[in-house]
């Protein structure tokens, strides 16, 4: 096992390597050092630096991250009450199936418009978050409780007693890996659907949505502003999926 857990790692370090070459690779072909259109991550990393000395940017961070958290935290909840009594009950899951099909299916862009007129470009990042997140989120928790063995739940019915205590004790433990494996599946694309939204809404409030829209106003020749923003984003879903896999890791011991 730990030999399997060092190769690994070497192939995920050997992948952020081929991802750096690339990186070098596409922006020099493209026009050498001093191409603003994809600009080398030595110019991306020192305009990441000038950012983080940069109150804006950090205000924009934590706008966006509210306006995540918030959203996905409404999906969450409602993907928890409803996938609890979906994985129990195949009719349930057969009735809602329709409805999770159009979530997936239909186009994310789209909906932007309708909560921008029914909520305001402020909190319609919000509203699409949920709307993206539900679906993944209700799927990982309705899978984690069908998955617990019929006799699991007659054996748990008879030691606990309390239905509380059956859900506490033994239920929500045994769904839980699946529950974890959704949140790490869709918080990225959360994340990156509420920067999305903060664009097309044309929000004025902070968010990395908004800087990236202002950055490129500035000069739209020069991409280096957006570029550093998108690392600064991507930064962030890699220390979110570090924290869930440490919770994972600390749930096993």
């Amino acid at each position: 096992m730990r030999r399997f857990s060092t190769s690994n790692g070497f192939f995920y370090t050997l992948g952020v390597v081929f991802v750096f070459v690339l990186w070098v690779a596409i922006s020099y072909g493209l026009g050498g050092e001093k191409n603003l259109l994809f600009p080398t991550p030595w110019e991306t990393f020192q305009k990441t630096g000038e950012f983080l000395g940069d109150r804006f940017i950090w205000t924009s961070i934590g706008r966006t991250l509210l306006r995540t958290f918030e959203g996905f935290g409404i999906s969450l909840a409602l993907a928890i009450v409803i996938g609890v009594f979906a994985g129990q009950s195949k009719a349930l899951q057969a009735f809602l199936k329709p409805l999770i099909i159009v979530l997936k299916s239909a186009p994310t862009a789209a909906f932007v418009f309708l909560f921008l007129v029914l909520s305001g470009s402020t909190r319609a990042p919000i509203w699409i978050v949920s709307l993206l997140a539900f679906p993944i989120l209700y799927e990982a928790v309705t899978a984690g409780f069908a998955s617990i063995p019929r006799e699991l739940r007659w054996a748990a019915k008879v030691d606990q007693g309390s239905r509380i205590l059956r859900y506490a004790k033994v239920h929500f433990p045994l769904a839980f890996p699946y529950l974890l494996l959704g949140i790490v599946s869709s918080f990225g694309l959360s994340l990156k659907t509420a920067i999305m939204a903060e664009i097309i809404a044309g929000s004025t409030s902070p968010g990395l949505g908004s800087a990236i829209r202002i950055y490129r106003n500035l000069d739209p020749s020069d991409l280096t502003p957006i570029f550093a923003i998108v690392l600064i984003a991507v930064s962030l879903v890699l220390l979110m999926d570090l924290l869930a896999f440490l919770t994972k890791k600390a749930l096993k011991r």
